[in-house]
């Protein structure tokens, strides 16, 4: 068995029980550690609260729509906007797309009945409807739904952890709660019967 020399043995002994030091050593390494992991904490705290805030604006709307018994105007739609500004922090502009839809027996697919648009997205059409199909419900024929989704932009206020902007999608099915259908009236429409539904 080999035995360490006396000496070295009282070294590494003195200096194990040895309580002189100075804490700036310490200091120097745990501080830079400490701060890569507090703006990374906050990075992703920021990062959940945006998400959340995009999907409590998606949700808001979406109830407040499917409640809906009049039909939908240009004015609605900018009320829209500006809910969704108010309860959106992260974005100045969120986008979104309303679409009402439903689904024909004969044909085997989903019929869009209109859709409208704020922001960048194009409105949704018969075949960028049926592209989704394994993401929507199945319906009665001609059961109506409606169709709310949501571009929310991130970007993350610091590189720690997140270095990319993202985007929150949101993608809500509802049915109408007080009324079969919900319609849509244009700007050039005084009379409630011309709604497109």
């Amino acid at each position: 068995m080999m035995r360490f020399p006396q000496t070295l043995r009282r070294r590494i002994k003195d200096f194990h029980e040895s309580e002189s030091g100075s804490s700036n050593i310490e200091l120097a390494l745990l501080v830079p550690l400490l701060a890569v992991i507090t703006f990374g904490l906050l990075t992703f705290f920021q990062a959940f609260k945006a998400k959340t805030q995009a999907t409590r604006a998606a949700t808001v709307v979406s109830d407040m729509v499917t409640r809906e018994t009049n039909p939908i105007t240009p004015e609605y739609l900018a009320g829209i906007e500006g809910l969704m500004d108010t309860i959106i922090e992260s974005d100045a502009n969120p986008e979104y797309r309303l679409t009402a839809f439903t689904w024909n027996k004969r044909s085997e697919d989903y019929r869009v009945r209109w859709s409208k648009e704020r922001g960048d997205q194009p409105v949704l059409t018969r075949t960028a409807l049926n592209e989704v199909a394994d993401q929507l419900p199945t319906l009665k024929h001609g059961q109506r739904a409606i169709l709310l989704e949501t571009w929310v932009d991130y970007e993350p206020m610091t590189n720690f952890g997140m270095t990319e902007a993202t985007t929150f999608k949101n993608f809500l099915v509802a049915a109408p709660r007080f009324v079969p259908q919900l319609c849509w009236m244009g700007a050039n429409v005084t009379d409630p019967t011309q709604a497109k539904c």
